[in-house]
């Protein structure tokens, strides 16, 4: 240990056995870390996650010349709504996020009391992402997110130049754009109440039925199918009945643009919804009556055309929202007969489906929060670990 290290060492030591300050260790580059102390921390509001109604999150510029971005989101009951710029139902899980962020925020210490750090912070107005909670009409808190430096997340109070040290990485939370505000959610169906489903394309017309001991079976009048396989039917259930979306259509892409006046696939799933009644009691010496099916509900997607070659668009019919989903989801949507056959005696096994992005395919991986990629801050932490590992 060199004779400054042992110095500031011992000032550490000396403050905090005196109690009389609050450290936060920023590291510049080509600088070694320092410590900066101030007694008159602020005090950081409370932030009750249940009784938070309103969220307003606006991005910096995303690329020179462009503009920030301003999503707002409302509680409406017990269900979070996209308010601006469109109106959609919001991701539960990002919006569940969020919250918990702000209602976990840790100060440290402070990172630097002049302004003309900001911009090098990331709190500057054009930099920092913008965050205001509201409870009702009250306004709980208005944060100004800047950089993950040194383990913390600077950041900015509404009024205030001294840039904060909140512990850990928070900007993932609310560094999103519009389509990982939104409910991405096409069908959120249990695959075992799935009773029929039909698939109809270019490839064919194919149609399937649920037994009773739940394995599928090819629906009546339907023409063979050689090796016919009911776990291939099931996994193509599986994989429909959960289906979510890539992305969204644009604005100016409406049903015709998006392809869906010749559809490319349609998928028919008929759904059970509760019990079957009791069968009625047969009288003396009559066949007893088959037994009535459960109430079913039917629900029908469209797969429409391609956008940018290896995305499709998808609706679900009755609702206005265009999806955009990946090429592998959209191929198994729109099955050939191989699809549902089992691999002929003696054969090599076929290779698992490529998975698609965000799942562990190309350009995939499993990545952070919704299936992207590991948040940029999250990842420089990582390094930082690996980093002070290699070292010790």
């Amino acid at each position: 240990m060199n004779q400054q290290t042992k110095m500031v060492a011992a000032l550490v030591a000396f403050f905090v056995l005196a109690g009389g300050a609050t450290y936060v260790i920023v590291k510049r580059s080509g600088e070694e870390e320092t410590q900066v102390a101030d007694q008159n921390l602020p005090t950081l509001p409370e932030v009750d996650r249940d009784a938070i109604t309103e969220l307003t999150v606006t991005r910096p510029a995303q690329e020179e010349g462009g503009s920030p971005e301003t999503v707002k989101l409302v509680k409406r009951g017990e269900t979070w709504f996209v308010v601006e710029p469109i109106e959609a139902e919001a991701d539960s899980s990002a919006v569940d996020t969020a919250l918990s962020r702000l209602a976990e925020l840790e100060l440290t210490g402070i990172a630097a009391t002049n302004p003309d750090n900001h911009e090098r912070l990331e709190v500057s107005d054009d930099k920092a992402i913008l965050v205001t909670a509201k409870a009702g009409d009250e306004t709980v808190i208005t944060l100004r997110i800047g950089a993950y430096r040194g383990r913390s997340t600077m950041a900015r109070l509404e009024g205030d130049d001294r840039v904060l040290a909140l512990r850990g990485s928070i900007k993932f939370a609310f560094n999103k754009a519009l389509k990982d505000w939104r409910n991405k959610k096409i069908l959120d169906e249990a695959p075992e109440e799935v009773v029929a489903i039909r698939f109809e394309n270019t490839n064919g017309a194919f149609s399937f039925l649920r037994g009773g001991e739940g394995a599928w079976t090819q629906a009546e009048g339907e023409t063979p199918i050689e090796r016919f396989g009911s776990t291939r039917v099931q996994s193509l259930v599986s994989s429909l009945a959960n289906m979510r979306a890539v992305d969204f259509a644009a604005a100016d892409v409406d049903h015709s643009a998006a392809g869906f006046d010749e559809p490319t696939g349609t998928v028919t799933l008929e759904i059970r919804e509760g019990e079957a009644p009791a069968p009625e009691p047969a009288e003396e010496g009559a066949e007893p009556a088959p037994a009535p099916a459960a109430p079913t509900r039917t629900v029908r997607l469209q797969i429409g055309g391609s956008r940018e070659g290896n995305e499709h668009y998808v609706r679900v019919e009755g609702d206005e929202t265009i999806y955009v989903v990946s090429q592998y989801l959209a191929d198994r949507a729109r099955p050939a007969m191989d699809a549902f056959q089992e691999a002929e005696p003696g054969s090599e096994p076929e290779p698992p489906p490529e998975m698609p992005p965000g799942l562990g395919g190309p350009g995939g991986g499993l990545g952070g929060p919704g299936g992207g990629q590991i948040p940029p801050e999250l990842m420089e932490q990582i390094q930082r670990q690996l980093q002070a590992a290699s070292m010790m």
